[in-house]
């Protein structure tokens, strides 16, 4: 009879830190998943275009882009 209430106690116990490792291991998913999404958002930044080519004459060039080059500056 106390055999039988110790199988059935650590069943139980067995059981539930089953289940809260389920529980863990959801919790970690999910926080992986949110913070793939969140990085998907910080990863679409517009990139930035730059060509350079020369065209006719020496040291003249066209840059199509945002960045600025100090042999563009006058």
């Amino acid at each position: 009879m106390i055999f039988g209430f110790f199988k059935k106690l650590i069943k139980y116990y067995i059981d539930k830190i089953v289940s809260w490792l389920r529980v863990k291991k959801l919790q970690f998913e999910l926080d992986n998943e949110i913070k793939k999404y969140h990085d998907s958002f910080e990863k679409k930044q517009e990139p930035k275009i730059r060509e350079v080519g020369k065209f006719g004459e020496d040291g003249w060039s066209i840059s199509i882009g945002n960045i600025d080059d100090e042999d563009t500056k006058n």
